[in-house]
């Protein structure tokens, strides 16, 4: 069953992953109105909120499984491993929507050195977030090895 559940975990991920390209498009679109982005504030607001639901949709299910796990496979670490993906998913977000603010106000302010150097250094935080979870993402890939090891 532990084999089931991060199987599913992993199409989620996946889902989760399509889901941020999709908020990232949406934000280009709308930058594409500068600087007249009340042209493109409704039709951005109702794609973000979309995307929004997706994301609540993903963390749900995700929290269930990892709900599963700590439930019915306690002697393993996925629960663990996968709570501290969703946490770090869930900061993730959180700098993905700082960034994309920085780099409108970056844009808006061209040659603002300030303003660059800021969404520069969202940026670096946001790769270093994605090298986590890509090493928790490792880490539960070898866990579920160790339970359901191939034939």
């Amino acid at each position: 069953m532990a084999d089931i559940l991060v199987r599913r975990f992993q199409i989620i991920q996946e889902q989760r992953i399509q889901t941020f390209h999709q908020l990232d498009e949406v934000h280009k679109e709308f930058l594409l109105f500068a600087p007249n982005y009340e042209d493109g504030f409704d039709g951005f607001k109702k794609n973000v909120s979309e995307v929004t639901d997706k994301f609540k949709d993903i963390s749900k299910e995700i929290i269930e499984i990892k709900k599963k796990l700590d439930t019915h496979h306690s002697d393993t670490n996925l629960g663990n491993l996968i709570g501290r993906v969703q946490e770090l998913e869930e900061k993730k977000l959180q700098t993905v929507v700082d960034l994309q603010l920085a780099v409108q106000q970056a844009l808006d302010n061209p040659g603002d050195d300030l303003c660059e150097k800021n969404a520069r250094l969202i940026r670096v935080g946001l790769t270093k977030l994605c090298e986590d979870i890509n090493e928790l993402l490792t880490e539960i890939r070898y866990e579920a090895v160790d339970i359901d090891p191939p034939a």
